[in-house]
């Protein structure tokens, strides 16, 4: 289960750069590794980084979780809306609303498929802060490394490579941050957190 979107990871930007392949080629012929630019495949850092990994598992452990706490309330509730199906069948809809103790019943159905879809609801927005949240605390990580490679390689700006067309291999410091990033960060803290309560929309004037 893909929980994770590519999150580009600001590094830092000494103005605006010009750039062309051919002005990468003369770059190049004087130091492959060194450019105004480079680029991230984040997603690729996600996948293939330890930590990243780590984030990942962690993030699909919370969301199983969350499913097995919903699921008793919804296998209960499968099982009463095909009892009452049952109860019902070859009745019209006036008869069954005629019917006081089915009447009852359909009723208190009814509310608990609304308690239920809230509850999902909740676990929903649960689920969405915890990932963001986590995604923060990784990017906040891993950023040192990132700026680190982004120095080392005399660049001034990092673009993720889902927001380029095209671009050199040697502009390319992805398996440089994967590398380092597992020689010196393997796990990363997952933790669930209650998300907010949703605000109410502002009073109509």
């Amino acid at each position: 289960m893909r929980f994770l979107k590519p999150i580009f990871v600001a590094v830092a930007l000494f103005g605006a750069l010009s750039f062309s392949p051919e002005a990468a080629a003369q770059r190049g012929g004087r130091n492959a590794q060194s450019a105004s630019v480079i680029v991230l495949d984040y997603a690729r850092i996600v996948e293939a980084s330890d930590i990243g990994r780590d984030m990942t598992t962690k993030l699909n452990q919370i969301a199983q979780q969350m499913q097995a706490e919903l699921q008793p309330d919804g296998a209960a509730i499968a099982a009463e809306q095909q009892s009452i199906q049952q109860a019902t069948q070859g009745m019209t809809a006036e008869q069954a609303r005629a019917n006081r103790a089915l009447s009852a019943r359909v009723e208190a159905f009814t509310q608990r498929v609304e308690q239920f879809r809230a509850r999902q609801a909740g676990m929903a927005r649960d689920f969405d802060y915890t990932r963001q949240f986590t995604i923060n605390d990784f990017n906040t990580q891993i950023t040192p490394i990132v700026r680190e490679v982004t120095e080392a390689r005399g660049a001034g700006v990092v673009l993720d490579r889902s927001a380029v067309q095209f671009s050199q291999p040697a502009f390319d410091a992805t398996d440089d941050v994967v590398q380092r990033l597992n020689q010196r960060l393997r796990t990363i803290n997952v933790a669930r957190q209650a998300a907010p309560a949703p605000q109410p929309p502002p009073a109509q004037q």
